[in-house]
């Protein structure tokens, strides 16, 4: 999935007892639409929580 979107503020990244890492952000996706028989536009701005597992797991071959 691929979104455009600002980055409403820093991240954070948290650690969990298990020792695996995560990042949490919240991003803001703005959109314009003009509704049928209407002049105006309108605008909304839709609002996503984010979260990336950092994995040290991993193994590179």
């Amino acid at each position: 999935m691929e979104i455009t979107a600002r980055i409403t503020k820093d991240a954070v990244v948290s650690k969990l007892k298990d020792e695996r890492e995560v990042v949490n952000f919240t991003v803001a996706i703005n959109d314009y639409y003009k509704p049928k028989n209407s002049s105006e536009g309108k605008k909304i701005t839709t609002f996503v929580n984010c979260s990336y597992w950092i994995s040290s797991n991993i193994v590179m071959l």
